[in-house]
This record gives structure tokens, C-alpha cells and sequence, in this order.
């Protein structure tokens, strides 16, 4: 098919393509704070505020889609491709502001060394998110399909960082410490994973509309 094969042309079709692409700088937002948070972490509490706001925007963002589409959704795409991809979105932001929320709660004193690297991983994969769905409306395949190949670069660089990390814990930390530091790695991990499923679902966008 020609070029523009997602021509988003009626009044609630580019209303769906901007809510997805405020979820997704929402979701930016929120990667970016809690590297800030991570880098800077006296203002870990402050941050974790921010970061609940910005989940509780995010959750705003996913309910006014899936109102638009269980209405009016009538467009090339398959309401389920917007369905998973706005659901995919959130749950990476969930896992974003869980992450916070337990260091906070756990009364985490200093974070590992491994949660910066950790967290920069997170940063570019929402960044590649944002990139692929402002991509979505112009029909360019192979874009699509280089963000989404990034992002599951990152999900997959996390994998060896994870490893290393619990590696680490079992070598310097107490017990309570561990089990502290674990829960929040694998919230950590948690949100690239889903990042991942936000990648599988650009994939097969890219793929099925031919």
C-alpha cells in the first residue's frame, strides 16, 4: 500500500492520535523524573509526588481513549491495536511511579549503583515510545519498526543489568535490605518489560497494515 496508509483524516480520529501522544509525553515525564529522583536523591520524596500526579494524569489519558473509541472508533486501525497500545502505555508508567512509590515506602536510603544505569534504560525506551506513536499518523513502517526495535533493545540491556544487580545485593546487603531492593528491581524491570509490549504492539501495526 502507498504511503499514508494511517491517514487519521476525522475530527475523532486525530482526537485519538492526540490523546495517545499526550499518554505517551506523559509517560516521558514521568521516566524523566524519576531519574532526576535516582540522580538526585534527596528529592526522592518531592519527585514521588510529582510522579503520583502524573500517574493519575496517565490513568486520565487511558480512560478518555478507550471512552472515544468505545463510541465513535471507526479508522484503518483496529480498535484492539489502540486498546493494547494505550493499555501497554499505562502499565509502563504504573511500574515507572511503583518504582518511586517504594523506594519511598521502603525508606530506601541511598539507591545501588546499578538503579542509574537501570533507570537511563527506562528513560530511552519511553523516549523511543513517544517517538513511535508521533509516527503512528504518517504510515512510515520502517520507522516505526527501528522505534520499536530500540525499545526492546532497552528492555533487553535490562535484562543483563537485573542480573547484575541482584547479583550485587546478595554480595553487600543485608536481608530486610535485599528483599527491600529486589521488590523495587523488579518493579524497575516491570516497567521495561511492558515497555516491550508496547513494542510488540507497534510491530504488529507496522506489519498488518501493509
Amino acid at each position: 500500500m502507498t504511503s499514508g496508509w494511517l491517514s487519521w483524516v476525522r475530527a475523532n480520529d486525530v482526537e485519538i492520535m492526540t490523546v495517545l501522544r499526550n499518554q505517551a509525553s506523559n509517560l516521558v515525564k514521568a521516566s524523566s523524573v524519576l531519574a532526576e529522583s535516582i540522580s538526585d536523591y534527596g528529592t526522592l520524596k518531592e519527585k514521588n509526588n510529582i510522579l503520583k500526579n502524573l500517574e493519575h494524569e496517565g490513568d486520565q489519558f487511558t480512560h478518555k481513549l478507550f471512552t472515544i473509541i468505545d463510541k465513535t472508533f471507526v479508522t484503518p486501525l483496529d480498535k484492539e491495536d489502540i486498546s493494547e497500545l494505550t493499555s501497554a502505555i499505562d502499565q509502563v508508567l504504573d511500574s515507572t511511579y511503583g518504582t518511586s512509590d517504594k523506594l519511598v515506602l521502603f525508606k530506601i536510603q541511598k539507591p545501588p549503583r546499578h538503579m542509574q544505569e537501570f533507570v537511563m534504560l527506562l528513560e530511552t525506551a519511553t523516549q523511543e515510545i513517544y517517538g513511535a506513536v508521533t509516527e503512528l499518523h504518517k504510515g512510515k513502517r520502517e520507522k516505526l519498526l527501528e522505534h520499536s526495535k530500540a525499545i526492546s533493545k532497552c528492555e533487553h540491556e535490562g535484562d543483563s543489568v537485573y542480573r547484575f544487580a541482584i547479583a550485587e545485593l546478595f554480595e553487600t546487603y543485608d536481608a530486610i535490605d535485599i528483599i527491600k531492593l529486589k521488590e523495587v528491581y523488579e518493579t524497575l524491570e516491570n516497567a521495561l518489560d511492558r515497555s516491550r509490549d508496547v513494542a510488540d504492539v507497534i510491530e504488529d501495526i507496522a506489519l498488518k497494515y501493509r
